[in-house]
């Protein structure tokens, strides 16, 4: 049995679905209840019913955005079935996920940034991501945002890239924007990033799933993930002021969730105490010292 499970494991590293659902069904007749072969024989049936539409799908781009239009609906069938992260199923993720990055790398490189529209852009760069190949999706990205300046969810994916690829000074720097901007949109599960891992582990222990980007943006300053010696332009501050006082005015009304509100006033205070020109905002480092003591 064993060796039938790690020859199923090979055939998902190689797309071979239609052999790893075979093999999954006997595994599965011998442990219907085993995690891994549920998992394997979900995965490998969904890409095998697809495989032969995906095969006929012309090269390139084309065969790259159906494979992540595919595995987006893949993800969310996964979920609404409760079917575990199993090796199976990263396995499977890896294989698709690199198919897809290669297709789209090859309209990339056969046509350069005008080959893939923003969108498709933004999915490539998010799946070289998911399967490690942080130094292609420094390349891409800047291409993602035809204004040139990325969005708060784009910012997240460049920090991680940075942090990835031995230039941690400017990850942590698009960390901190992209948390002052919305940490909502901080991907968690996406995060390879050793102190922000840590970060992570320690908030599911703390607070609620739906909280963790707020407490992690927040603990990221306290534990000086984002020391930094760059000083805030003037429009900056004045906006981190506003936004801290907006925030401080919302949860004397009772406004809004308390621990989320709580926690973006901190982050504001942190950035004005740190990064806020002192001869222009000295009134404003010391009400946002005293914010800090009080909350």
């Amino acid at each position: 049995m064993f060796h039938k499970s790690d020859e199923a494991i090979h055939s998902l590293s190689i797309g071979e679905f239609e052999k790893a659902k075979s093999l999954y069904s006997v595994l599965l007749d011998k442990d219907p209840e085993d995690l891994d072969f549920i998992s394997g024989y979900f995965v490998a049936s969904y890409w095998d019913n697809r495989l032969d539409l995906v095969l006929r799908t012309r090269e390139g781009k084309d065969r790259g955005k159906l494979l992540l239009e595919y595995f987006s609906l893949f993800e969310s069938e996964a979920k609404k079935r409760n079917i575990q992260h199993t090796v199976a199923y990263s396995t499977c993720l890896r294989c698709i996920l690199e198919e897809a990055s290669n297709h789209l790398k090859l309209a990339y490189g056969w046509e350069g940034a005008n080959a893939l529209d923003t969108d498709a852009l933004t999915e490539l760069a998010i799946c070289l991501i998911k399967i490690g190949d942080y130094k292609t999706a420094l390349e891409v990205l800047p291409f993602s945002d035809p204004a040139s300046r990325l969005s708060p969810h784009l910012k997240f994916y460049l920090a991680e890239a940075f942090c990835m690829s031995s230039r941690e000074r400017e990850g942590k720097e698009q960390y901190l924007s992209a948390f002052l901007d919305d940490p909502g949109l901080f991907p968690v599960e996406l995060v390879q990033y050793a102190p922000l891992r840590q970060l992570i582990s320690e908030a599911r222990n703390v607070v609620s799933e739906e909280e963790v980007s707020e407490y992690v943006a927040v603990r990221a300053w306290q534990t000086r993930i984002f020391l930094t010696d760059r000083i805030a332009s003037e429009h900056e501050s004045k906006i981190w002021v506003n936004e801290m006082n907006r925030l401080l005015d919302a949860l004397r009304r009772g406004a809004g969730n308390e621990f989320k509100v709580k926690c973006r006033i901190q982050q504001y205070a942190y950035a004005i105490i740190e990064m806020a020109p002192q001869n222009l905002f000295r009134d404003a480092i010391m009400q946002a010292k005293q914010i800090l003591k009080e909350i």
